[in-house]
Parts: C-alpha cells; sequence; structure tokens
C-alpha cells in the first residue's frame, strides 16, 4: 500500500475521472515523481473502478508521460519533468505542421516574452554564448541554439519547455527559409539586434527585436509557400 487515500470516482465515464483523480492526487502532493501505485487489484478498489476501466486509465496516463509502466514492477509516477509532460503537444503540433500561421503565431506569442525576460536575467555568461552561438557557420543551427540560449536565460523553465516543444516545427521552417535570397544578411542584423538588447538589459528593445525577427521570417515563409 502506498499510503496515499485514494478517492472512490465517479462510474459515468469512470476511465476519465480516474485519471483526474491520479492527476490531482500528483498536484496535490500525495503521489509523488517516482512512487509506486498500488497493485491493479488493490488500486481499482480503491479508485471504485473495473480492472478493465482501470486498464484504461493507466494507458492513458502513461501516454501523457505522466505515469509510467516498468515490465515486473509495477506502475510509478513518472519523474513528471516539463518535457516529458510537453511531449504529447509535438504530436498535436505535428498534425499542423503545413500550417505556417500556426506555428508563427505561437512562437510571436511566446519568444518576444522570452526575449523580454532574458533582458531582465541573462548573466554575463549567457550573453556570451549568445554572441557566440550568432557567429556559427550554420545559419540554421546557430537560429535553433540561440533561439534555445534566449529562452533558457529568461529563467522561465516552463517557458523554454514550450517553446523546445515548437522546436522540430520551427526546425522545418528555418530549412524552408534560410536559403532565400538576403534572408542570412537580414537574420544576421536581427539577430544582433536581440541579443544587443538583451545585453543592454533593455526588455522593451528586446520584445521589438525579437517580434521584428519573427514577422520577417514569417513573411519569407509565407511567401515561400504562395501564401502571401
Amino acid at each position: 500500500m502506498s499510503g496515499a487515500e485514494f478517492a472512490k470516482v465517479e462510474r459515468t465515464s469512470a476511465a476519465t475521472g480516474a485519471v483526474r483523480a491520479i492527476q490531482q492526487m500528483i498536484v496535490d502532493g500525495r503521489l509523488a515523481p517516482g512512487q509506486r501505485l498500488p497493485p491493479e487489484r488493490e488500486l481499482s478498489e480503491l479508485l471504485g473502478i473495473s480492472r478493465p476501466t482501470l486498464r484504461e486509465t493507466i494507458r492513458a496516463l502513461v501516454g501523457l508521460n505522466i505515469l509510467e509502466s516498468r515490465h515486473g514492477a509495477g506502475t510509478f509516477v513518472a519523474g513528471l519533468s516539463t518535457a516529458a509532460l510537453l511531449e504529447p503537444m509535438r504530436f498535436v503540433m505535428a498534425l499542423n505542421e503545413r500550417t505556417v500561421e500556426e506555428l508563427f503565431e505561437a512562437r510571436l506569442l511566446l519568444e518576444p516574452a522570452l526575449a523580454g525576460l532574458a533582458a531582465q536575467r541573462a548573466t554575463g555568461e549567457q550573453v556570451a554564448a549568445m554572441r557566440a552561438a550568432i557567429l556559427g557557420e550554420d545559419q540554421v543551427e546557430a537560429d535553433v541554439l540561440l533561439h534555445r540560449l534566449i529562452a533558457g536565460a529568461s529563467g522561465n523553465a516552463l517557458l523554454a519547455a514550450m517553446l523546445e516543444s515548437l522546436s522540430g516545427l520551427g526546425r522545418s521552417s528555418r530549412s524552408m527559409t534560410s536559403g532565400r535570397p538576403g534572408v542570412h544578411g537580414r537574420t544576421a542584423e536581427d539577430h544582433e539586434a536581440i541579443v544587443a538588447a538583451v545585453e543592454a538589459r533593455d526588455p522593451d528593445a528586446a520584445r521589438r527585436a525579437m517580434t521584428a525577427h519573427l514577422e520577417r521570417i514569417a513573411a519569407v515563409a509565407r511567401e515561400r509557400q504562395g501564401l502571401a
């Protein structure tokens, strides 16, 4: 027995109710990362659901990276890292990979805020890493790294992980736009403006520079796809 108090769930939509009940126990701290859940028979009785419904519940929570099943050992609360919990979001975004507008809408909401926070919180070492990144020979890799460093310097792990969840789609859009005439030079100028604003500890300038950069690249991507 784990020591956690499991409450019976409503029998209507039992699996959904059980998923919510276990999620709430984790939020409340009654279940902790790495903790082993009671055996199937005991857990089904504690939650007041059938064993088939319990198996459905566990499959759902495993799919969300909230629980993990270990063969021969049982079911455990997962490590609950932000990156792992956001992993299912990658699939949702992948379904819309053809939609340039949705990707850039998301980035325009997220990345200027990250740049503004980075301007407030970045250490000298983090700024130096950004400057080194923009000197990279591979433009796509340099761009990915710079945006990741800015996110890390924001000091907000959740927002940084959200940006990381978009990185695969972002890499695709970068590959699509980087070869367009004039893009390389303008991107280098944009990156310099962003890093300079972060280095100057000017959140407003950092947000403006990041917004201008993303809006320009979005326009190039639309043109590339014949959307502009």
